[in-house]
């Protein structure tokens, strides 16, 4: 009779005990049990196995083991538990601990919040106290929705009515979306130092996980984190616009100072409340962000560092938090964000085979004119100007697909001055060569026609020319002279 009884009281604490898991979604829930004094050992010791799964939905939690997917786990990610003030080992208090929401939740003065990071098995473990606790992940892998905090209430027991000692849970971790960063800057723009920059950022709104019960956004904002010699600032910056997009559609307009503010350290936007209230209207839509940057200047202590340093990198995030507690992000890396090196240039001046950078030629650069067909051609202002055969640039130059052209400016001494446009490649593989080998990247300017060799070829010019031409001219003189001499003595 005992034992039946005894059992009844556990089955009774387990439905109970599902009940409140499941209102928080660890659970499954059937027909609500019992109210009862469960009897349980206050200094018995439990474990809750955290093991996450990526995805929004998933394995359905009842507490067992044996449920976690490899092909799933989640790849980092921090948790925090708490102990909430309930004391479950009576009526009163296990049944207040059925009945707490996460927003609800009483924390306990003690023990502290104990916090845990993932394993490299994507799983993590708590010992504790019977109790109600609160399960909260405070740290998301970039990319991905934090679980929703979530509430576990120890002991609990199997179908069988026994006391299972690893509860364990699988929180759910949604995708957050993928941000993007891309360089919209002018393409026949060269980029050097004090060259201001044009990038645009593009953000997803993440459709909040409890949306159905009336999740909201609670914070959402987005930020640029330049490295290199790139400054992205308030001194050096401008938020150009901010709007709600559908692919290539503009839904809303994000006003400054109205729906978003402008923040620092690092730059970017927080959005205001009503800014946030436009994003609960647009789930699964997108923010994008047009802001500009420089450079660092000429002088700067950048352009004293390795050059394999001087690469523009133009990392972005962005991070959101509702009103439920859902909170999550991503940031750009890889292809997902612009990554330029930057490199300085020599020009050496060649006949043929012979180097004659000792003849003083002078350069200019510029962008080529990408239209161009035929010979290459041009584009926009120099670049670099009097720039002289084998010397280093004072200055780098960003890498640019459409390559660089090379107009000769002053001859080189005993040359005729060339009329070729030379195009040569400075793209990003060439630049960051040349960089991480603490080298320039070289072209070869070819001037093989020599000023002797026109002036041999001009008729009755230079040399014995010239003195054929002055004899035959005294010749000519000296024959009118006599005729004229002649015609007035015979007059």
């Amino acid at each position: 009779m005992f034992s039946n009884t005894k059992k009844f009281v556990r089955r009774g604490m387990a439905t109970a005990a599902a009940l409140g898991m499941a209102a928080l979604g660890l659970v499954a829930v059937g027909a609500p049990g019992a109210s009862a004094a469960p009897a349980i050992d206050a200094s018995k010791d439990y474990t809750i196995s955290v093991e996450p799964q990526i995805g929004q939905t998933g394995t359905t939690a009842d507490g067992k083991s044996g449920k976690f997917d490899a092909n799933k786990k989640l790849p980092s990610g921090t948790f925090k538990l708490e102990k909430g003030d309930y004391d479950v080992t009576t009526t009163a208090g296990y049944n207040a601990a059925t009945k707490a929401t996460p927003a609800t939740f009483k924390a306990a003065a003690s023990p502290a919040p104990e916090t845990k990071e993932l394993g490299s098995d994507g799983k993590t473990s708590f010992t504790v106290k019977p109790g109600l606790y609160r399960l909260t992940q405070t740290v998301a892998p970039t990319g991905y929705k934090a679980a929703l905090p979530s509430l576990i209430l120890i002991p609990m027991t199997d179908e069988n009515g026994n006391w299972m000692d690893t509860v364990t849970v699988y929180p759910k971790n949604g995708s957050a979306g993928k941000i993007t960063k891309k360089d919209i800057t002018d393409k026949d723009q060269i980029v050097k130092p004090g060259s201001e920059m044009k990038f645009e950022i593009e953000a997803p709104i993440p459709t909040l996980t409890d949306k159905d019960n009336g999740d909201k956004f609670k914070s959402y904002k987005i930020t640029d984190t330049p490295s290199g010699p790139l400054k992205v600032d308030k001194t050096n910056s401008k938020i150009e616009k901010a709007v709600i997009v559908d692919g290539n559609s503009e839904l809303e307009t994000l006003a400054e100072n109205t729906d978003y503010t402008i923040i620092e350290n690092p730059y970017g936007i927080q959005l205001t409340a009503a800014g946030l209230a436009k994003l609960d209207n647009h789930p699964g839509k997108t923010v994008k962000v047009t802001l500009t940057g420089k450079v660092a200047p000429k002088g700067d202590a950048i352009w004293n560092e390795d050059p394999s340093k001087w690469v523009i990198v133009n990392k972005a995030d962005y991070k959101y938090e509702s009103k439920n507690g859902e909170n999550g992000g991503s940031e750009t890396g890889g292809e997902d964000q612009p990554t330029v090196p930057m490199a300085k240039l020599q020009i050496n001046n060649k006949d043929k085979t012979t180097d004659i950078n000792d003849k003083e030629a002078v350069f200019d650069v510029y962008a080529c004119d990408s239209a161009a067909t035929g010979d290459p051609s041009t584009t926009g202002t120099a670049v670099l100007t009097g720039l002289k055969a084998g010397q280093i640039s004072e200055e780098p130059l960003a890498a640019r697909d459409g390559g660089l052209c090379v107009v000769q400016t002053k001859a080189p001494k005993g040359y005729e001055k060339g009329s070729a446009v030379v195009k040569f490649d400075f793209d990003k593989t060439t630049v960051k060569t040349a960089a991480d080998a603490k080298k320039p990247v070289v072209v070869e300017y070819q001037n093989t026609l020599k000023s002797s060799d026109i002036l041999s070829k001009l008729p009755l010019t230079g040399g014995a020319g010239i003195a054929l031409f002055l004899i035959v001219a005294a010749g000519l003189l000296g024959g009118a002279y006599y005729y004229a001499r002649r015609n007035r003595v015979r007059a």
